[in-house]
């Protein structure tokens, strides 16, 4: 397929030519025409003096606009994050399904750190991580929460005026998937930008592929998963910086001591 920067940059270098008053200093040069009937794009040899009557310069215009129109959407579509986070946004809708905003599935009372929908945690394990979570907070400033869900049964946008997400905070949103087949990575995480300049997307990425995938999560359970996984961000977090899941915990992760 034909770049569309190449196809702008072409367009706009011809009208500009054009407006100069001369043209390309190109002996012959190739445009495209509709697609040949095994699919390919066909070329079609363009000299420097079009055919009488060939709409040259509404040609060129349009190829300009079709190529920055090109452009843009493959700009769009660099700009979502990978997998499914909590739908805090408008550039979440365009992930999916449309956001879900579901305040009644919220705890009642006091809140809390985690919310665990799925009960992929004991009590104890979920109460020792809300005051992990909560020592966190006072010690460095980072609000750092967890959402245990399958999806769409989620409090969704709810979610940010709940916990008051913003650049300072990280939600991990642990996610069993809507199919008897769940998901092929549980772990996924909401990181504001000011978070990022401790832990920058590839320690996610890495983080995820390391605890969050179907193999870890079955040889090992949720709830280790999830454990495990939040120790590593926390440790982090305190450390100041990493890039990927420290040594140590990979060994306590394979039960190496």
């Amino acid at each position: 397929m034909v770049s569309g920067r190449i196809l702008s940059l072409l367009a706009a270098a011809m009208l500009i030519s054009e407006a100069a008053g001369f043209a390309l200093n190109l002996p012959a040069m190739h445009s495209l025409r509709a697609p040949a009937k095994d699919g390919a794009l066909a070329l079609t040899s363009c000299n420097r003096e079009p055919a009488s009557g060939f709409p040259r310069r509404s040609f060129l215009k349009g190829l300009l606009v079709s190529g920055a129109a090109v452009l843009g959407s493959r700009n769009a579509e660099a700009e979502l994050p990978q997998g499914r986070s909590v739908p805090l946004g408008q550039r979440e809708r365009g992930r999916g399904p449309q956001g879900v905003n579901r305040p009644e599935l919220l705890p009642e009372g006091e809140k809390v750190n985690v919310i665990d929908l799925e009960k992929m945690l004991t009590t104890g394990q979920a109460k020792k991580m809300d005051k992990l979570l909560a020592s966190l907070e006072k010690d460095t400033g980072i609000k750092f929460r967890v959402l245990c869900q399958r999806y769409p049964q989620t409090p969704g946008l709810a979610i940010k005026d709940y916990w008051g997400v913003d650049d300072n905070s990280i939600v991990m949103v642990v996610d069993r998937g809507n199919s008897k087949s769940g998901t092929s990575n549980i772990l996924n995480f909401n990181v504001g930008s000011a978070v990022e300049l401790n832990l920058p997307p590839v320690f996610w990425t890495r983080l995820r592929n390391y605890f969050g995938t179907t193999y870890y999560v079955k040889d090992n359970g949720e709830d280790v998963a999830i454990v495990n996984a939040v120790d590593t961000v926390v440790g982090c977090l305190r450390q100041g910086f990493c890039t990927d899941v420290p040594k140590e915990m990979k060994e306590v992760s394979k039960g190496v001591f």
